[in-house]
């Protein structure tokens, strides 16, 4: 069961400090998918960052700033918003990553009742995918399970449910939400990303027609 994405920043969504092609797009299709249970799947960020020099607060929120700087020249801020609840780092924790601790203390950030089986991690980080495996947690890494990042919804998709159409879950997801406009709809509703359209052979699909607005 998954109803937390926690991913990592660097070398996973950027290169440096530049977004890898498509990820503002699949964030915006990843905002949109249901998890396991119906509920709207919920997403963090869960990086290792510097140590605070002393582990007082002060000194940690010098660094959770120095991290958001970074996070804000990426563009990919507004992704993760609110930071004080979607942005968890190994600074905060402590202890670095892979340690449990870690992805406990986003949890705890994200006011998730979820557990680290009910999580879904993405790194580019071979070593940590074995780790969050064996902490029992769903983990895809990027550059191997999947190289570029539209992709990733249709992989996430199949992970939260392996067993149904990744179309009709997709389009339950967007129901749900009001993001799916009928075909008459004109104009699309102010929440509506995508709308029913029929194919070729008179099928229902749905055509995505703007992202969210973030």
């Amino acid at each position: 069961m998954v109803r937390v994405l926690l991913l990592d920043l660097g070398g996973t969504l950027v290169d440096g400090e530049r977004p890898f092609s498509h990820v503002v797009e699949a964030l915006s299709a990843l905002a949109e998918l249901d998890g396991s249970t119906g509920e709207p799947l919920q997403i963090a960020l869960v990086s290792d960052f510097l140590r605070a020099d002393a582990p007082t607060p002060a000194a940690v929120q010098v660094r959770f700033d120095e991290y958001l700087a970074i996070l804000d020249r990426t563009g990919l801020r507004p992704m993760f918003e609110p930071v004080d609840r979607r942005v968890t780092l190994s600074t905060h924790a402590g202890v670095p990553k892979p340690d449990r601790r870690v992805y406990e203390l986003a949890l705890r950030r994200l006011g998730s009742s979820a557990g680290l089986t009910d999580c879904l991690s993405i790194t580019e980080n071979a070593d940590r995918v074995a780790a969050c495996r064996a902490l029992g947690m769903h983990a895809l890494q990027f550059g191997a399970d999947f190289d570029d990042w539209s992709q990733a919804p249709a992989l996430v998709r199949r992970i939260i449910d392996p067993t149904g159409s990744e179309e009709a879950t997709f389009e339950r997801s967007l129901r749900a939400h009001g993001q799916l406009a009928g075909p008459d709809d004109d104009p699309l509703p102010t929440e509506a990303t995508h709308r029913e359209v029929y194919d070729e052979q008179g099928r229902k699909t749905s055509r995505r027609e703007r992202f969210r607005a973030v």
